[in-house]
């Protein structure tokens, strides 16, 4: 009888997850698409330097946009808090200061950029004499789309915090249609063609926050900003923001500081070969950001209602889930590497395949993370966590330079970047036990014993497969590549959950196929 109740609670929960995952997979799909089929254009119309010298100086666009949703948790956080316990005379509050901390942080921002930043710019990158000009056009249109972004984010927090992934995701689609408007639109202009693009990139930044802030307005009640003197909680949220933005940093200025040591060693071509990476990598990542930002204000709220057994649940089962769908994306993908790329580019960049194959790796290994992030942020005791993650990732820059410097392989950072990642997560985890947030056994068990089962029953056969078809057409190439993912998938679900779990997943999609009849 209990385990009935438990699993009717559990679909009714997951029924609403469903349906918020379901409009973000929609919104991941198009941008999906977008990106893939502008990115192809704009190679070709910028040019290997070109699009390179994008990647390296307008990166830093790139860089604060992927990272809005993580920026956006640190309000996400009280605002669902506070739902949790019923308690909504704070939400105004909470927002307000929000916006408040994200100005100051746009000016600290802007003062950095504009002084070292630009220093770091015309000293140190390794850029052709004659494109320095639209080098620093791009910085500037990049540090002001960026405080744009950052200015954005409150928004984008209570929208996720009052789960309307519906609009979350058009919005999201709206911007990137606008972006792919500009691709088709550069390649009828006659001016510089990479000043245009990152000027055209401003104009979008500002055009989605206008439209997301309309929509906030209109919906919600506690979007309308009010100043606030109320010290209490600008204390918790500052100090809170102020800690996650560490770490959110860390992440960035770890992962944009290799690309500039890519550039200094390599120059603009390699950051070429990085950009479109990366590429894959924010487009592969996707698909487990989208079931997080769905999950999070949910499992923020189990929190706040002291369901711990329920939470750490759902924690594990994400886990899991995360690496899952990783899993079954990365193995034909880094395997059939090459094939994919010439399809997609045509002409591609040296080093852009090995590139591609290490950072599906470092996915893989960073897929644990976000469960664990959002694990200390809904505890809301997250100081020692942030300053651990932060001085672990930020070896990344010394080793690499030192490697790079000693002549080995550009590569060479993308294997440091997954030995970093593996000690973070093995740090977080033993941080994790030690302030009592989950035992270290039972999530060896319950979520890395499955995954790594999976994994030693699933790359042997795919290696297996893979060698089937050197010196077959691309065509044939592709179904195997579709056999790889159904032998992936079937793994996942013979040998990945529990049956619990799989009762529940069930359950929920039977529930869901009957809402829609």
């Amino acid at each position: 009888m209990e385990e009935t109740t438990t699993t009717s609670t559990s679909v009714q929960n997951n029924k609403r997850i469903a349906k918020n995952s379901a409009f973000l997979y929609l919104r991941m799909l198009l941008m999906m698409g977008i990106a893939f089929f502008s990115s192809r254009i704009l190679l070709q119309e910028l040019g290997v330097e070109d699009y390179g010298l994008y990647g390296v100086v307008g990166g830093i666009v790139v860089m604060f946009d992927s990272l809005r949703g993580l920026f956006a948790s640190s309000i996400q956080r009280f605002l669902n808090y506070e739902m949790g316990k019923g308690n909504t005379e704070n939400l105004k509050k909470i927002f307000s200061v929000g916006v408040i901390l994200h100005l100051i942080l746009s000016i600290v921002f802007l003062l950095l950029a504009e002084t070292l930043g630009l220093w770091f710019l015309n000293n140190k990158l390794v850029i052709n004499a004659e494109r320095y000009v639209a080098a620093n056009w791009i910085y500037q249109f990049s540090v002001f789309a960026s405080i744009v972004t950052i200015m954005t984010v409150p928004y984008d927090a209570v929208l996720i915090a009052n789960e309307r992934m519906k609009a979350f995701a058009y919005i999201s689609i709206f911007s990137a249609i606008l972006k792919l408007g500009i691709v088709f639109l550069i390649s009828f202009s006659n001016s510089d063609k990479l000043i245009l693009y990152g000027f055209l990139v401003l104009v979008v930044s500002l055009i989605t926050r206008l439209v997301s802030m309309i929509y906030c307005k209109k919906n919600f009640k506690e979007s309308h900003f009010e100043f606030t003197r109320d010290k209490k909680i600008f204390k918790q949220i500052g100090s809170f923001a102020g800690w996650n933005f560490l770490g959110n940093t860390s992440y960035s200025i770890s992962n944009e500081g290799l690309n500039m040591l890519l550039n200094i060693f390599g120059g603009t071509a390699i950051n070429a070969a990085r950009s479109i990476a990366y590429q894959i990598k924010g487009v592969t990542s996707q698909f487990i950001s989208n079931i997080l930002m769905a999950v999070n204000p949910h499992l923020i709220k189990l929190y706040s209602q002291n369901k711990r057994n329920e939470f750490l649940d759902l924690l594990y089962f994400i886990s899991k889930l995360s690496f899952f769908i990783l899993f079954i994306l990365c193995v034909p993908i880094s395997l059939f590497a090459e094939t994919i790329l010439t399809v997609w580019l045509i002409n591609v960049p040296d080093y852009t395949v090995i590139f591609v194959q290490l950072i599906l790796i470092y996915l893989l290994v960073r897929s644990f993370h976000s469960p664990i992030d959002t694990l200390f942020k809904a505890s809301g005791k997250i100081k020692y966590y942030q300053i651990i993650e932060s001085v672990t990732l930020f070896l990344n820059l010394p080793i690499s330079y030192i490697l790079l410097n000693n002549h080995y392989e550009v590569y060479s950072v993308f294997v440091v970047m997954i030995l970093i990642e593996a000690i973070n997560l093995i740090l977080m985890l033993f941080l994790a036990q030690r302030m009592k947030h989950l035992k270290l056994i039972d999530y060896m068990i319950k979520v890395i014993l499955p995954c790594t089962l999976v994994t030693i029953i699933v790359v042997p056969i795919s290696l297996f497969i893979f060698k089937s078809t050197i010196g077959l057409s691309i065509l044939l190439q592709f179904i195997y590549i579709t056999i790889i993912v159904l032998v992936c998938g079937l793994s996942v679900l013979l040998f990945g959950f529990s049956r619990r779990e799989k009762k529940v997943m069930y359950s929920t999609l039977i529930s869901q196929t009957k809402a829609k009849n």
